[in-house]
């Protein structure tokens, strides 16, 4: 027998709560009013993926944002695919935040130019702070946008709300002389040898800390195993030494580069090393493991427990495990549960399928104790979207949490307090950040 008392004070409760949004990769609201802001920039993102996957071309999904194609071609390509990605919650994410900040309760042949009309108009307004501040009560956002393709301007938002993230994968990623030879023009440095490299990555963390970035962020995933070994100084530096002994060519002729297989032990040195840097800076650590995004990568590099001999070696980071490692995400369970330093973070889960970030929830809410747990990461290009991803992940939270005391798991008090863990204060507490 439901108790809509209950439910209701429940709901009231969570929906009213400050959210720490663990991870987005927003642009800033100036590079925003740049864009295109038609109905096919709210499908730019995840969604592509399913439209894809579902067997739309990528020459016609980039005919979608091509503005010298009109309109109604544009609409006649996307509807012929829309229909087959409806229904995942990728979609649903975007049909909610249309309804609620748009008035649209579909987006159909009858509707789309309005809609357009209305995204546009955004651009007339303070659309971050309406968004973010007043619509989601996001208190802060760690936001991720150095190394991201399709974002101009790499810079820290200028938010009192952001919070910036750090990425090194550029520099872990060196492969050939070409790569050395433009760092050295972009950071003003000569380097001649291995030392010479960790020197200028010595001082970008230093500058990086300084100028208030707050975490370090490990991508790796998208293009290797997340198997990071422990590799001494002497073997990375006799595969560093052989970058000198490539042919270079120049930029427009073949460059020599090392194998994929050769450069490993090097860059397992500097994920070391790097994560040895954030321990002196203080940031805790976020790694991608699981889903990748996109419609061609490989998961089975993605797994967490290849990271555990990390979480063996480094007791004093705080690490972020990132997207609940999905579908992996009962061993991450496992390994949270057993690590103190190791949290389980379930950002992008409410968009991947919100019966999944129910049901991991839910495993979590019982196995995991309560200190460990990030509720909301948005992980979103698209402002729109972070808004429809908190309003769900609220309402599944207030769902479960109902359930929960319906059958004395826990006590409403115990409830509440449960979500305002896991949706602020946890990730603020983790990230040491002095905040209010």
């Amino acid at each position: 027998m439901e108790d809509d008392k209950l439910l209701k004070e429940i709901s009231d409760a969570v929906s009213s709560m400050p959210i720490f949004d663990t991870h987005e990769h927003l642009m800033s609201e100036e590079e925003r009013r740049l864009q295109n802001l038609d109905v096919f920039y709210l499908f730019s993102h995840y969604v592509g993926s399913d439209l894809i996957s579902s067997g739309m071309s990528e020459d016609d999904f980039n005919a979608l944002f091509d503005k010298n194609i009109d309109m109604e071609k544009r609409w006649s390509i996307f509807s012929l695919h829309f229909e087959n990605v409806r229904n995942t919650s990728y979609s649903q994410i975007v049909l909610e935040s249309v309804k609620d900040l748009y008035g649209f309760n579909d987006i159909n042949k009858d509707n789309y130019l309005e809609l357009s009309q209305k995204l546009e108009s955004t651009k007339k307004r303070n659309w971050y702070d309406y968004i973010l501040t007043e619509k989601c009560n996001i208190r802060y956002m760690l936001d991720f946008i150095e190394n991201m393709p399709g974002i101009i301007d790499q810079k820290p938002l200028d938010r009192k709300d952001c919070l910036a993230v750090k990425n090194f994968d550029d520099f872990i990623s060196v492969c050939c002389m070409e790569d050395i030879a433009r760092f050295e023009k972009k950071y003003n440095v000569n380097i001649y040898k291995f030392k010479d490299y960790l020197d200028m990555i010595d001082r970008i963390c230093e500058d990086s800390r300084k100028a208030g970035y707050r975490a370090l962020k490990i991508v790796l995933a998208y293009f290797r195993t997340i198997s990071f070994e422990e590799v001494t100084f002497a073997e990375a530096d006799k595969i560093f030494s052989g970058f000198f002994k490539l042919k270079d060519y120049g930029f427009f002729e073949r460059v020599d580069f090392l194998s994929k297989d050769e450069l490993k032990p090097l860059q397992d040195f500097l994920v070391h090393y790097i994560i040895q840097k954030a321990i002196e800076n203080q940031w805790p650590v976020q790694i991608h493991t699981g889903l990748l995004n996109g419609n061609r990568g490989d998961v089975s590099n993605t797994n967490p427990c290849y990271l555990v001999n990390l979480f063996m070696k480094y007791k004093n980071c705080k690490f972020d495990i990132f997207h609940a490692g999905f579908p992996y995400s009962n061993e991450l369970i496992t390994i949270t549960k057993q690590f103190t330093q190791v949290y389980f973070d379930l950002c992008w889960i409410q968009q991947v399928s919100f019966d999944l970030y129910r049901e991991t929830l839910n495993t979590a809410m019982e196995t995991i104790p309560a200190n460990k747990i990030f509720a909301f990461g948005g992980d979103n290009f698209i402002l729109e979207c972070t808004y429809g991803s908190q309003k769900m992940v609220r309402k599944i939270i207030t769902e479960l949490l109902y359930e929960k005391v319906k059958k004395n798991y826990f006590s409403f008090d115990q409830a509440i307090r449960f979500a305002e863990k896991i949706l602020y204060l946890n990730p603020k507490t983790v990230y040491d950040l002095n905040l209010s």
